[in-house]
């Protein structure tokens, strides 16, 4: 599974066509309607097909959670088994839609500021009812920044009335209320409709009075409010164990999910053996085993759900961007010429063996409102890449010489020679590209692949454009330090959402508001900041997606980033397991998942 915790933002569709959101409600169906959840399988496997209840699901993981308290998940592994454990207050589909989790009901009004929530009559797994104090128990220890230990999820909340003052000084969370037991209101302080998506985040879950009273026990074993309960306390190193909760309103169909932890060896050789001798349900493999995948288990039909080789594209995004302050790559045409000099398709599949996918725009195409190939210059095209350039050198030169300071100092020199006595050539001579531009350094935080990756795309520059380009790795502690004080022009940036929206990519990397944040490349554009303000604040779904894919092309136009490659799943389903999806963040449909007892 990956192995870094994904970055988010609270920017999200969540609006359904034409759905005005001041005073909007979402209510579950009446108890006299069917609901819109499968229906549990009885207790024997009948002989027919369809879903059928029990057994176990085991699943490869090549890193142990560094944590599964949901408010100190710092990895990828350690939250998609927080997200079996707990219901937050709503989840979102793969379209964006928002559906009833731990709330049966919720209202947002005021244009997208004051969200309330019902909650639905639930239990933790020890039996304890929740309510809504749970909640306030968790948010208010996020984004409390004088607690020991920290949690480092504060961002989530970051729109939340009086957050500053928890983060500064440990003060209660102002904006959220529990007004009873079984409701819970929040404040924010700019309307947000999209700000739903972002209560979906597995760690904004309930925890009861026991997850303060002795944090280091509950994070061994943590109580929740899921599908899926602890079967005793992890084993670190080793496995988690979880088990089916008895009464949740979305009855799982496997009786467990079992979590092994395998030693990182680079290869996922030992999965892809426990794969194959039946040992193991989903796993990663060896890139070089993909075609016994394929022979073994078939393909996905889509590339997320099983059975199957899954390799369908994810949410992380891979770019370059650059200081757009720093020239002379404060001029949009040097950057597009970069992107022509890179051959991304070479990049993705002879490089990094089919791993990755070429990135034609910003936003991955799993996404709703993304738009492939809305990037012009994301085409290898040399021969467009050099006339850019020769434009960017042309002016350059000029600029130089109507200069008053570059005057020739040698006029006043009286020893240098008669200008009368020099050679008259008929041509000037010719302008070295590399001379003009200077040398140009690509700098990524330290990784096998980020290394091969830069040295490729220098290549790429040196030979479509003539210039002199070099690579530079750093430890990521000083890379980022360097990066957000402006002490890069050239730089790899990743970028990664938990939640199906295009703000997510957008808002953060590019409004300027967020300069000094994760606006790294310092892009500053009034127009682009109109749109992605609309986008956030739409009540209605085809007025947000509208704005954002035009803030998207004005931002590609401009190209502060590059997009260069996006990633992909490299997992294996075993044969028998059914209905079983890995999401583009990388979780899974546990809920839904059921193992055919005849293997088909």
């Amino acid at each position: 599974m990956p192995t870094s915790r994904r970055l988010r933002t609270a920017s999200v569709c969540v609006a359904v066509v034409g759905l005005l959101l001041t005073a909007c409600t979402f209510e579950e169906p009446a108890e006299d309607e069917p609901e819109a959840v499968p229906e549990q399988a009885a207790d024997e496997p009948g002989p027919g097909p369809g879903p059928h209840a029990g057994g176990t699901l085991r699943v490869g993981l090549v890193i142990d959670p560094v944590s599964i308290d949901p408010r100190f998940v710092v990895d990828d592994e350690g939250e998609l088994i927080v997200d079996a454990l707990f219901d937050p207050l709503v989840r979102i589909d793969d379209d964006g839609h928002p559906l009833p989790a731990a709330a049966a009901s919720f209202e947002v009004d005021d244009g997208g500021t004051r969200f309330t929530f019902h909650l639905r009559e639930a239990e933790f797994h020890d039996g304890t009812p929740v309510i809504a104090d749970d909640f306030v128990r968790t948010f208010d220890r996020i984004t409390d920044g004088t607690a020991d230990p920290p949690s480092f999820l504060a961002y989530l909340l970051d729109d939340v009335v009086g957050a500053d003052a928890a983060q500064a000084d440990g003060e209660p969370l102002a904006g959220v209320t529990a007004v009873d037991e079984r409701t819970l209101e929040i404040e924010l302080d700019d309307p947000q409709p999209g700000f739903l998506a972002t209560l979906a985040d597995p760690s904004l879950v309930p925890t009861p009075p026991e997850a303060d009273a002795d944090p280091e026990a509950y994070g061994r074993e943590p109580i929740g409010n899921g599908a899926f309960a602890m079967a005793g306390p992890r084993e670190p190193g080793s496995f988690v164990r979880l088990t089916a909760a008895d009464d949740h309103h979305q009855q799982p169909y496997l009786d467990e999910v079992l979590f092994t932890i395998y030693p990182d060896d680079g290869t996922g050789e030992q999965q892809w053996e426990d794969l194959r001798e039946g040992q193991l349900h989903v796993g990663r493999f060896p890139i070089e085993r993909r075609e016994d995948v394929l022979e073994a288990f078939g393909r996905s039909s889509d590339g997320y759900q099983g059975p199957g080789l899954v390799d369908g594209v994810t949410s992380s995004a891979y770019l370059y961007g650059f200081n757009v302050t720093e020239p002379p790559f404060d001029d949009p045409r040097l950057r597009r010429a970069l992107s022509f000099a890179i051959d991304r398709v070479a990049l993705a599949d002879d490089l990094l063996d089919g791993t990755r996918v070429p990135a034609t725009s910003i936003v991955p195409p799993p996404f709703p409102g993304s738009q492939p190939d809305a990037c012009d210059h994301c085409r290898h095209d040399p021969g467009r890449a050099r006339e850019l350039l020769d434009e960017v050198v042309d002016d350059l030169v000029a600029a130089d010489e109507d200069d008053p300071a570059q005057d020739d100092p040698a006029q006043d020199d009286p020893d240098q020679d008669d200008p009368a006595e020099a050679p008259d050539d008929d041509a000037p001579d010719a302008v070295d590209p590399a001379e003009v531009i200077g040398p140009i350094q690509l700098t990524h935080n330290r990784g096998a692949t980020h290394t091969a990756v830069a040295e490729q795309l220098a290549g790429d520059i040196e030979n479509a454009l003539g210039l002199d380009v070099d690579f530079q790795a750093r430890d990521l502690q000083v890379f980022v330090r360097a990066v957000r004080d402006g002490r890069v022009p050239v730089f790899r940036l990743g970028w990664d959402v938990a939640v199906p929206d295009a703000g997510g990519y957008l808002w953060p990397l590019f409004h300027s508001s967020q300069v000094g944040l994760d606006n790294l490349t310092r892009y500053d554009a009034p127009d682009v900041d109109a749109l992605l303000e609309q986008g956030r604040s739409a009540q209605s779904r085809i007025v947000r997606v509208g704005a954002y894919r035009q803030a998207e092309r004005l931002i590609l136009e401009d190209a502060p980033a590059l997009p260069v490659l996006w990633d992909r799943h490299r997992l294996a389903i075993a044969p028998g397991v059914q209905e079983l999806t890995i999401s583009p963040f990388g979780r899974m449909s546990l809920r839904e998942a059921w193992l055919d007892p005849q293997g088909r």
